[in-house]
């Protein structure tokens, strides 16, 4: 079993606010391979007193057994990275923030994590169905990207543009809403679709498409499919000037050697993995 924390900025719930760490939550918990230990709550998607109040939302509405943590979550980083020393594998998808104030807290924090899957950073321009888009993550705190883009931890990192192509359309949530009826009541259902239809709704009106961009699942499939994705790799320059705007600068050498996935292979069978997951973790009740 892989010991998991995932570090994110979940508004599943809010209107008219990103869904993924939500669905990304529901893959981990039905993941069979993967222990999740909690999730620390960051900013990014929205500030962090409404990602603390949609985490609890959905906490309580479909009775899922998580813990997580809006105080203190660098101390919950840094107690569990010296419990298990070099066990235990990161997801970060919103700011940073987290992870640099861990690094404060214990010095040899980097030194100490397994890996650290990040969903966020650019190398140039991001369009979504001809649209530019902005980076919300390590845009969101500069600083911390740098300390945990430079920390030469063992990194993956998941960027804007390969994410993009992680497209979840309306004909797949039908199949996700008709297989997690067994899992869940009505009342817990509707809110699930309802939530999900307002996503698309908004994904309509600013991309023109039927569906939504699942960017922050890419981290929890890579961990027990590395298949899905292509192997590339990277050297990152120890000066990233651009992360303000979730820019990361790439050289031909340095001592900052990151996986960093070009492509996602097989979109419908990554998409019908994680239906059958994500209503798996529907299931972990409390």
């Amino acid at each position: 079993m892989r010991k998991v924390i995932l570090d994110c900025d979940n508004t599943f719930g809010l209107i008219d606010h990103d869904v993924d760490d939500g669905l990304t939550l529901f893959y981990l918990l039905g993941a069979p391979t993967i222990e999740l230990l909690g999730l620390t709550l960051t900013h990014g998607n929205s500030k962090i007193e409404e990602v603390e109040q949609m985490t609890q939302l959905m906490h309580t509405r479909l009775n899922l057994a998580f813990d997580y943590y809006a105080r203190q979550q660098a101390e919950f980083l840094v107690e569990k990275v010296n419990q298990y020393p070099n066990e235990v594998t990161i997801l970060a998808t919103g700011a940073l923030t987290n992870l640099l104030e861990a690094q404060k807290l214990d010095p040899d924090f980097f030194e100490k994590v397994q890996e650290i899957v990040l969903m966020g950073g650019t190398l140039g321009p991001l369009t979504v169905n001809q649209r530019s888009v902005t980076e919300l993550n390590f845009s969101s705190d500069p600083a911390a990207a740098k300390a945990v883009l430079l920390s030469r931890a063992p990194l993956t990192i998941m960027n804007g543009h390969m994410t993009s192509a992680a497209f979840f359309s309306s004909v797949e949530l039908d199949q996700f809403l008709d297989a997690a009826k067994a899992m869940v009541d009505m009342s817990s259902l509707d809110w699930i679709k309802n939530t999900l239809k307002n996503w698309i709704s908004w994904n309509e009106k600013v991309f023109g498409f039927d569906g939504f961009c699942n960017w922050d699942m890419t981290t929890a499939v890579y961990l027990d499919h590395p298949e899905f994705f292509s192997q590339e790799q990277y050297y990152l320059s120890d000066e990233q000037p651009e992360l303000s705007k979730g820019r990361m600068i790439v050289v031909e050498q340095s001592k900052n050697l990151v996986k960093m996935p070009k492509q996602l292979i097989s979109i419908a069978e990554f998409n019908q993995l994680i239906i059958r997951q994500m209503v798996l973790g529907l299931s972990k009740q409390q």
